[in-house]
């Protein structure tokens, strides 16, 4: 009985490791940074939030700029700062 208790927490938290970081994001793409320092960042509709995108070149994003999309995404590294985006990797574009 312990182990069938053990086995199905143990399944629930696996479940849940694998969506939690999954995010869809509704916005526009947006160039930002001086050169040499820029980077594609998605601003959400919703909440204005910017998102920086760090695999724009496999979706062609930078020429997408100003464009309403629909993205699915993995979040790679959270900000801590309101100054600085958290950082995305994008998995579909919609």
């Amino acid at each position: 009985m312990k182990q069938l208790i053990y086995t199905l927490c143990l399944g629930l938290m696996m479940s849940g490791c694998t969506t939690a970081n999954e995010i869809n994001l509704d916005g526009k793409i947006y160039v930002k940074g001086s050169s040499p320092h820029t980077y594609i960042v998605i601003e959400d509709s919703n909440t204005h939030k910017n998102y920086q995108i760090v695999n724009a070149n496999e979706f062609d994003l930078k020429h997408k700029q100003k464009q309403h999309l629909n993205i699915t995404a993995k979040i790679v590294k959270e900000s801590k700062s309101p100054l600085v985006p958290t950082k995305i990797e994008v998995l579909e574009v919609e």
